[in-house]
């Protein structure tokens, strides 16, 4: 019998076996149903909000252990002159002491918005102290403080700072182009940074702010040079606004529906759609406004399945994280992954009716898991938290576990032999002396 001689080669990374887990189905009013932001973990407790469902199904606030375990309502937020806020869309943050956030409506002094104009709370990890910090008082004309936040609240140590989709005093929209504004933890020192005008600094942000330690860094909706929005940042006593980034949705993007990440060198943003296939990109800047470059077009039909992002991207230090709402496999949006220089994107998880529907949020990584929520899918289509573990940073994973491989013969015609210390799975690929790959 002829033989081969063959060259072996081993895959440095584990096999991903990823895991879904289903912690949690919402099941609608009188429960919490429905979440749109992203969950917050304090070391012992996911906590997240719910856009409706709840006692008045106005929204509530949760938390609950990653393992599942443990759900606990801490706000259903009120019914009577909506005095604690109604439907919240972003997330929660923390100071150590106090969890604060957002609703979208509510708050006692309505004035020109329908149900309220939203409100900023506070509120303990066991559910006691809530205070409303804040109730928004309307749009353009005598209203002047903004209304409508969708996305989530930035700590300083003394400021919360934060963005409206609608209000403030331009009326180059419909109902004002929305403000950016910060606020002590005690509820006093509101003031607005700036106007947004939909012509020289964008409009309608659905995002929320980062920080670089000098700089305010965020993303609007609409706005700018051709409409689609931009990337911009300003300084916390409202000064130095700068426009980084018009998008242009035939080219880098548009209507971008998350926030900002920041590496220390480049910040990274998805759009919500635009691009060569009009379903949304990945987009990265310096944060002097040079070193743009766009690292994804998601199309169904490419490469990069997956349509309109929603929310932003999170980074285990090899990787960056994200979900679509649309696409995948069975068109009900997707988990994926894509190193920061545009290479390397991989499909995670596609959702389905069963594991949760049209993710809108952002991911959060914590001991090697992603956690995440939908608005809808799940057992009641009400939405689900779930965790997915096994996929993060297979490389470095192998790397900090200083795995020993040992192979002999190396090169062989006849039979090989692998020595290894650890027990995780490999893979394993045999190439012959010609470099064409025989077998896994």
């Amino acid at each position: 019998m002829k033989k081969t001689l063959f060259i072996l080669s081993i895959v440095f990374c584990l096999t991903t076996n990823a895991q879904y887990t289903k912690l949690h189905d919402f099941s609608g009013a009188p429960y919490a149903s429905r979440p749109y932001g992203s969950l917050y973990y304090d070391g012992t407790f996911l906590y997240g909000m719910t856009s409706v469902g709840g006692a008045n199904n106005l929204g509530a606030i949760f938390k609950i252990m990653p393992n599942g375990t443990g759900y606990t309502t801490l706000l259903d937020f009120h019914a009577t002159s909506y005095t604690n806020g109604a439907y919240p869309q972003g997330s929660l943050i923390s100071d150590g002491t106090f969890l604060y956030g957002m609703t979208s409506r509510g708050g006692a002094g309505g004035g020109a918005c329908s149900n309220g104009c939203g409100t900023i709370f506070k509120i303990k990890p066991n559910g006691t102290g809530y205070d409303t910090l804040h109730i928004f008082s309307g749009f353009y004309y005598s209203y002047t403080d903004g209304h409508n936040p969708n996305g989530d609240l930035y700590y300083d140590g003394t400021f919360l700072y934060g963005m409206t989709m609608n209000g403030g005093t331009s009326t180059n929209c419909t109902n004002g182009c929305g403000v950016i504004f910060k606020i002590k933890t005690d509820g006093t020192g509101y003031t607005i940074l700036l106007n947004f005008d939909a012509i020289t600094n964008g409009s309608n942000p659905y995002g929320s702010l980062i920080s670089d330690g000098t700089f305010l860094y965020g993303m609007t909706n609409a706005g700018g040079a051709s409409n689609d929005g931009t990337i911009f940042k300003i300084m916390p006593n409202g000064t130095g606004y700068t426009d980084l980034l018009d998008f242009n949705a035939t080219t880098s993007g548009s209507s971008p529906m998350g926030s900002l990440f920041y590496d220390g060198a480049f910040l990274y943003g998805m759009t919500y759609s635009g691009g060569t296939h009009t379903s949304g990109t990945i987009v990265k800047i310096m944060p002097n406004g040079t070193g743009y470059s766009k690292l994804c077009d998601f199309s169904n039909s490419s490469a990069t399945p997956g349509t309109w992002p929603k929310g932003s991207l999170i980074s285990d230090g090899t990787f960056l994280y994200g979900m679509t709402t649309l696409g995948g496999n069975a068109a009900q949006g997707n988990i994926f992954k894509i190193k920061p220089n545009g290479t390397g994107f991989d499909t995670l998880m596609n959702f389905n009716s069963i594991n949760g529907l049209y993710p809108s949020g952002s991911l959060l990584l914590n001991a090697g898991c992603l956690y995440g929520m939908t608005p809808l899918g799940g057992a009641n289509n009400d939405g689900v938290v779930f965790s997915l573990c096994g996929v993060v940073n297979d490389i470095d994973q192998i790397k900090k576990s200083e795995t020993q491989i040992t192979i002999y013969p190396n090169p062989t015609s006849d039979h090989f032999y692998i020595e290894t210390n650890t027990t995780d799975k490999l893979n394993v690929d045999l190439f012959d002396v010609n470099g064409r790959h025989v077998f896994s």
